[in-house]
């Protein structure tokens, strides 16, 4: 069965989130000390951002995966939701520590951990739905 048209974009930001959390600890590894004005604040805050961005990327992933498990359900929809609150909690928070690394804004940080504590509470609503027995 090929993926739904929800399930290619999901997969598909989920992937280049990964690519860009690996590439992000690549740079944190190879100079960014020297690079970020905030020197070695900069690599925490960039080792906290691409493990978030990486790990919310795996979880997108396989949320999305097992929504599309859930066929034609209230349980699909809500795991769909959770998909798109970890999709934006896992670009919100790590963009904007990588921004406050380079003395930039980072207003937009609370939404981001907002969205992904949102993301897990409602996956594990669909997933208690999902494993509900039909009458």
């Amino acid at each position: 069965m090929a993926p739904s048209f929800f399930a290619v974009v999901m997969y598909v930001i989920g992937a280049v989130s990964g690519f860009v959390a690996v590439a992000a600890a690549a740079l944190t590894s190879h100079g960014l000390q020297g690079l970020a004005p905030t020197g070695e604040q900069a690599v925490e805050w960039f080792k906290i951002a691409t493990n978030f961005q990486l790990t919310h990327a795996l979880a997108l992933i396989l949320v999305t995966a097992l929504a599309e498990r859930f066929g034609e359900s209230r349980a699909q929809v809500v795991t769909r939701l959770a998909a798109i609150l970890l999709a934006a909690g896992g670009i919100l928070f790590p963009t904007a520590l990588y921004s406050l690394s380079f003395n930039g804004p980072a207003f937009w940080a609370p939404f981001g951990g907002t969205a992904a504590m949102g993301g897990w509470a409602v996956f594990a609503v669909g997933a208690v739905m999902a494993g509900r027995k039909k009458k």
